[in-house]
């Protein structure tokens, strides 16, 4: 089969709350604009009529805010523009507070095949902290509505570090998340934004305590047969999430709506984060994007090597990446946080995936 032109990522900015450590471009009581928002969306996406896609990601904010009708606008502008690949990965977040079995019947009608819904913890005064929401049983009830409405391929998002969460809480939550059987679980570090309300108050996680949950969350999935794929994601067998590997191989990714962004043809792009200007601009015809670079040389093999030290399959050296970044690679190989896997590659070790960030300060900064 062709390679696909690209995937395709579609923002959805409105949402009821908005969560304590959300800094995303969400917009919480304007359900009213979603209409106009689906028409503006339907003309920016026209700009790519014919192009073939094999993923599909619809993000927020809270994507299940929006109508059977809404959803029926949405995919069938999709379907009206682009080429869906046989067999696509059409991905939807869902929260579990807002997402029923007649929803989630409604998203396998139109196509979807994959939903990803946010858990985050499993204690129920973690969440209600974090302005979540749902409860923990509320998150169960929605996980199997979704296996009932026949979706073969379920993902679970995780946070660790939140304010008060103990190692013990990590441990319950990942547990939880297991005896409920998900294809795939994804498990970040929360990561404070001084412009979320979590950064506001001044919190800040404990380094050595993400670490420790870190590494509890890797063995225990690991030993549950789930391949530790990415730096924040586990997977069963054939179940990595599509979408995602094409953002970390540097492949090309359509981003529509409100922030989004996209890379295709050596331009990287990203959107307005304003709400009124991203509408006024394509209601006027004007393009939505506010900023854009281009990466060749030097630039892309650089966001090349980044993305793909990523993932457990590691990064190709080419003669060009040894020559941007072969002093610092070969000192992280010498302090074990990468390792050689075959003439021309590295990968990182558990312990680099662990101090991740101090090899890509490096790589940026590299003479």
């Amino acid at each position: 089969m062709a390679v696909s032109d690209a995937g395709l990522y579609i923002h959805i900015p409105f949402c009821a709350v908005k969560c304590r450590f959300c800094h995303f471009a969400t917009f919480p009581g304007l359900r009213g604009e979603i209409p106009r928002y689906l028409r503006a969306l339907s003309m920016e996406l026209a700009g790519w009529k014919g192009m073939a896609l094999d993923s599909v990601y619809v993000g927020g904010g809270t994507p299940t805010l929006l109508s059977e009708e809404e959803f029926r606008v949405l995919f069938a502008t999709v379907r009206r523009v682009f080429h869906l690949e046989p067999g696509a990965e059409i991905t939807v977040e869902c929260e579990p507070a807002g997402t029923g079995r007649e929803k989630l019947q409604d998203l396998r009608a139109f196509g979807v095949n994959r939903v990803s819904l946010g858990l985050q913890a499993g204690q129920d005064g973690l969440l209600k902290k974090m302005g979540r929401r749902h409860t923990a049983a509320d998150f169960a009830r929605a996980f199997r509505a979704a296996r009932e409405a026949g979706f073969p391929n379920l993902n679970v998002d995780l946070i660790y570090g939140l304010p008060g969460q103990t190692l013990a809480d990590w441990k319950e939550t990942i547990d939880f998340a297991l005896a409920l059987g998900p294809e795939h679980l994804s498990a970040y570090a929360l990561d404070v934004d001084e412009r979320s309300a979590l950064g506001c108050s001044g919190y800040r996680p404990d380094d050595d305590l993400q670490a420790e949950m870190y590494a509890s969350a890797s063995q225990r999935l690991e030993s549950e047969g789930y391949r530790h794929y990415e730096i924040s994601n586990f997977a069963r067998a054939g179940y990595e999430c599509r979408h995602n590997l094409r953002y970390w191989k540097n492949l090309p990714v359509l981003g529509a709506g409100v922030s989004a962004a996209g890379f295709y043809g050596g331009a990287r792009w990203r959107n307005t984060e304003r709400l009124s200007d991203y509408l006024e601009r394509v209601e006027t015809g004007l393009s939505p994007v506010a900023e854009t670079e281009r990466l060749e040389g030097r630039k892309r093999a650089e966001e090349d090597l980044i993305l793909s030290l990523r993932l457990s399959d590691g990064a190709r050296i080419d003669s060009e990446a040894e020559g941007f970044f072969g002093q610092v690679l070969s000192r992280f190989i010498a302090e074990g946080s990468l390792q050689k896997c075959g003439e021309d590659r590295i990968r990182m070790t558990r312990s680099g995936w662990l101090a991740s960030n101090v090899l890509f300060r490096e790589l940026l900064s590299a003479d």
